[in-house]
Parts: C-alpha cells; sequence; structure tokens
C-alpha cells in the first residue's frame, strides 16, 4: 500500500444485522486514530437498499451507500445473519463474489460464514462459523473443510 493511502473496508449491511457486529467493526476500522498521523482506514457501510432495519427493530440505517461502494473495498465485512436459513439476496450474493474475483479480503463475522459459504467464496477453504451453528454450517455446506 502507497505511503499516504488508506486501506479501504466496507461493511455491508443488510436487514436485520445485529449491531453489535456492526459496532465492532466501526471500532476497530472506523474510528480516527489522529494518534497514529494518518488515517489506515477508510471505513464504509453499504447495504442493498437505501434504508436497512437493524435486527429487531433496534434502529433504521438510512442515506448508506448501495452495493456499489463494495466494488472497491479492500476488506469487505459480512455482519451476521439472525437466521441462518433464509437465503441471502441474491445481490449481496453478487458482490461477495465480485469482491473475491478480485482479491479482496472477505471478512464474515459469526453467522455471516453463512452468507460467504452460500457465496461459494469458501469451497475447499477451511472455515469457522459460530459454535452454535458449526453443526449445520457443516451440514450445508459440505465443499467447505
Amino acid at each position: 500500500m502507497p505511503q499516504g493511502s488508506s486501506h479501504r473496508v466496507v461493511v455491508i449491511v443488510d436487514e436485520n444485522s445485529n449491531p453489535f457486529e456492526l459496532g465492532c467493526a466501526t471500532e476497530v476500522f472506523g474510528l480516527r486514530r489522529p494518534e497514529l498521523g494518518r488515517e489506515l482506514y477508510d471505513f464504509r457501510l453499504c447495504s442493498p437498499g437505501p434504508e436497512t432495519l437493524m435486527r429487531d427493530g433496534f434502529f433504521t440505517l438510512a442515506k448508506v451507500a448501495g452495493l456499489e461502494a463494495a466494488e472497491s473495498a479492500d476488506t469487505l465485512i459480512v455482519p451476521n445473519r439472525p437466521d441462518v436459513e433464509v437465503p441471502r439476496r441474491p445481490e449481496v450474493l453478487d458482490a461477495v463474489r465480485r469482491a473475491h474475483a478480485r482479491g479482496a479480503r472477505l471478512v464474515g463475522f459469526c453467522s455471516g460464514a453463512f452468507t460467504l459459504a452460500e457465496a461459494g467464496v469458501l469451497d475447499g477453504r477451511r472455515a469457522t462459523a459460530h459454535w452454535q451453528w458449526a453443526d449445520r454450517f457443516r451440514e450445508r455446506f459440505p465443499a467447505v473443510r
């Protein structure tokens, strides 16, 4: 990475994403760290729609960038999903596949590993999932080690 440039981290937030995981990503990548002398990360959120209702209706994120923001991510984070049996939106899976194809680092928080596996980017690779979902993950995605 050239001196002075920052690493772009983009989080896909979708309906019912958990605010906890979003908060973790924001704390690590989104807060300014002036003591370091330069910005290490360019942090952004994106969503399939203009508004996203967060888990259990805690709050709604408005005016979030569309999924096109994922196209420039150096690291793409996919937060958890409350119901792992509900398929992800095709446009979210496509954004993950495109990021993978161009070499972006992919991160799945908690049950976000299901989204990465559903997109097919974990086939033949080792992956972990939350202990609560580990058995179901192995059943659904046998191509993931």
